[in-house]
C-alpha cells in the first residue's frame, strides 16, 4: 500500500492534547489522527445515508411501538 505524507498544523494546545492522547493510548501521533480523520468521515456518511432514509420513509416507530406491534410486549 502507498502512502503520503500530509501536514496537520497545531498550536500548543493542541499539540499537548495530542501527545498526551497518544501517549495515554501507547499509540503513534498519526495514527491518533489517522483513525480520528476516518471516523469522521465514516460518521458523515452515516448521517447523510441517514437524512437519505428518513427522507424515503414515511412512518417511523419506537423499538417500544414496534414490540407492541410485533406483539412482542405483554
Amino acid at each position: 500500500m502507498s502512502t503520503r505524507v500530509v501536514t496537520v498544523r497545531l498550536n500548543k494546545a493542541e499539540d499537548s492534547m495530542l501527545q498526551a492522547f497518544a501517549a495515554l493510548h501507547g499509540l503513534k501521533q498519526s495514527d491518533v489522527l489517522r483513525t480520528a480523520a476516518i471516523k469522521m468521515i465514516e460518521d458523515d456518511q452515516d448521517f447523510r445515508l441517514l437524512m437519505e432514509a428518513k427522507a424515503k420513509t414515511a412512518n417511523f416507530y419506537s423499538l417500544s411501538e414496534t414490540r407492541r406491534q410485533l406483539e412482542l410486549e405483554g
